[in-house]
């Protein structure tokens, strides 16, 4: 999806390795780039050099077809005004070129072609009237020198070459003197076939025209393919074309440029000499800089792992296994280290012992005050027990009930304090305690002590695994004890067939822990008028809630409710585990499960 972020990227760009790569990577640009311009100009260069190598064989291939050529322009040039002197009189015109062409030795045609088309004077043949041809209508259009192949009108063998070279007295043009070079003075000049040579070699004038090989198909099949021959003599007059022939293979084309503007060479190289030279003369030096950036990134960080990542991991490794606690024995320094990593090895070790030393004199300090506390813990707890049975003894010899109520209520705060100095002398963690099987205990003692025999009352519990800090605990424990006290004499049922209930209830939510104690009732709670006393008790008993309550920093609750099982009486405090310890681990809801009550009670 757009936008979406890799979440593996921040980490991966966190790791020494791949820093260090893209350092390096920005350290070796410059020079990267220094070696690629300078490389592609080295390549620039012999490519250049290889192209003018290739046009100076193509030449050289085809100089003596240019001299033989170049020749018969000369030899115009001086036949023509020699010619033209002697145009008035045919005879004597007709013996000056017939005299030239035979001790030439080579041309085997000379006429002098008038500026009216007429051809009279001719070294052989009769004369000739070319002023309805293309040919002449082309001269008068451009009158320059120039080489053509077979022309219509001049009936000469078949591969001849035509050479015409335009006669002008000042600027006036005169007339064109027309000589003929055979094919068989074009195959003397044939060099001997070396390595060097190009595969095939055809010439072409300006028109596009071919001038040798024409009629043979298998040079016609080295041409470059999709490349019109014309077009080539109109742009740059020497260049170098790579692609393929009409047959479809690869080559290298070069075009010289043997008399401007008139003759031209086109010259078909094998692929070795063009193409995939040419590509590997480039592919390769620009590959050189980058297989040495990634050497050098290879050897940067193949030292870097050697030197520095393998001896950081192995000491991760003894980091890791001595926070797991795994201590019995000092980690090991790190050999072949480079002297700054074993340092730190060293060092790691020496801290090693350290704290291990210390983590056992705390433990061995800690298990000493763990023991005192807990004595502690036991002796108030005796102390309670035994203020409780003396209560108990007191009561016994009391005869006065409101007397027996007072110290049965002492009874049962003083109990319910000895409970938890009891839970604090057996819990593992002297800072905290589980509130629930705390309140359970407390709870069952209130019920066994305070239940009248034969009652049937309905008691149902609901505990959260909770944990709290002993100055929590007091005042909840003594708050249950009132108001389990208060729902124990107050408990009754709206109907004769009905069952008297007490819920309790300890719930977490959150950060905030609740306890909620409901019992159902025979009627609304008023104050009779022949038990002031009870009453007193009673409102003492509210205002010590009231007070834990505030110690506890609480939000509470009470008051009578009619719900669908009829009239109750709910009290509800709720206040922050601040102080306390965090959620119950998993080990103590376990033991919770194992021993403590969830399912209802009734008591007997």
């Amino acid at each position: 999806m757009p936008g979406t972020r890799l979440p593996f990227l921040p980490r991966l760009t966190e790791r020494l390795a791949v820093r260090l790569v893209l350092l390096l990577t920005v350290a070796l640009f410059p020079l990267g780039t220094v070696a690629v311009l300078t490389t592609a100009q080295t390549v620039s260069e012999a490519r250049d050099s290889a192209d003018r190598a290739l046009l100076g064989m193509t030449s050289e291939a085809v100089a003596g077809k240019r001299a033989l050529i170049e020749s018969a322009f000369a030899s115009a040039n001086t036949l023509g005004p020699l010619a033209l002197e002697r145009h008035d009189d045919d005879e004597d015109c007709r013996e000056l070129l017939t005299e030239f062409v035979q001790r030439s030795g080579i041309f085997n045609f000379a006429g002098l072609l008038g500026t009216n088309g007429q051809m009279q004077c001719v070294s052989s043949g009769e004369a000739t009237n070319l002023g309805n041809t293309e040919y002449f209508t082309q001269l008068l259009e451009r009158p320059a020198a120039m080489v053509s192949g077979q022309v219509a009108g001049i009936d000469r063998p078949e591969g001849d070459l035509l050479i015409t070279q335009p006669i002008r007295d000042g600027s006036e043009l005169r007339g064109f003197v027309l000589i003929t070079v055979p094919q068989r003075g074009i195959d003397l000049m044939r060099r001997i076939r070396v390595e060097t040579e190009p595969l095939n070699t055809v010439l072409f004038n300006h028109a596009g025209d071919i001038l040798t090989g024409a009629d043979d198909p298998d040079r016609l099949a080295m041409l470059p393919d999709g490349h019109a021959l014309q077009d080539l003599t109109n742009s740059n007059a020497e260049r170098i074309i790579r692609g393929q022939t009409a047959e479809g293979e690869n080559a290298t084309f070069a075009v010289a440029e043997l008399i401007p503007r008139r003759l031209y060479a086109l010259g078909t190289w094998p692929e070795s000499e063009g193409v995939a030279g040419g590509m590997s003369a480039m592919i390769m030096p620009l590959i050189l800089p980058v297989l040495m950036w990634i050497a050098s990134l290879g050897v940067a960080y193949f030292a870097v792992y050697r030197l520095v990542l393998r001896h950081i991991r192995t000491l991760n490794r003894q980091m890791r296994r001595f926070a797991l606690g795994h201590r019995d024995t000092p980690p090991e320094i790190i050999d072949g280290a480079p002297a700054e990593l074993r340092e730190v090895s060293v060092t790691f070790q020496k801290l090693t012992r350290i704290l291990s030393r210390d983590e056992a004199e705390l433990e061995e300090s800690l298990a000493e005050k763990t023991v005192l506390l807990k004595e502690i813990h036991h002796r108030v707890k005796n102390n309670l027990q035994l203020i409780a049975s003396i209560l108990n003894l007191q009561m016994r010899q009391v005869r006065d009930p409101a007397a027996r109520g007072v110290l049965q209520s002492v009874q049962d705060r003083v109990i319910g304090l000895a409970t938890i100095h009891r839970s604090l002398y057996q819990s593992d963690r002297l800072s905290e305690v589980r509130a629930d099987q705390l309140i359970d205990e407390i709870a069952r003692q209130l019920l066994a002590i305070g239940a009248t025999p034969g009652s049937g009352i309905d008691v149902r519990t609901h505990y959260d695994p909770v944990m709290l800090s002993p100055d929590r605990l007091v005042p909840l424990s003594l708050l249950l004890t009132e108001a389990v006290t208060n729902a124990l004499k107050y408990v009754g049922t709206a109907d004769e067939d009905g069952t008297p209930w007490l819920e309790i209830a300890l719930m977490q939510k959150g950060e905030r822990v609740e306890l909620a104690i409901t019992n159902s009732l025979s009627g609304p709670v008023t104050p009779a008028e022949s038990a002031d006393q009870d009453f007193e008790r009673t409102r003492l008993g509210a205002d010590l809630i009231e007070a834990f309550a505030m110690q506890l920093e609480g939000d509470l609750e009470q008051g009578e409710i009619d719900t669908d099982e009829g009239l109750v009486w709910r009290l509800c405090i709720g206040f922050s585990r601040d102080g306390a310890p965090g959620p119950v681990t998993p080990e103590d809801e376990d033991r919770f499960r194992a021993d403590a009550p969830h399912a209802s009670a009734r008591a007997e």
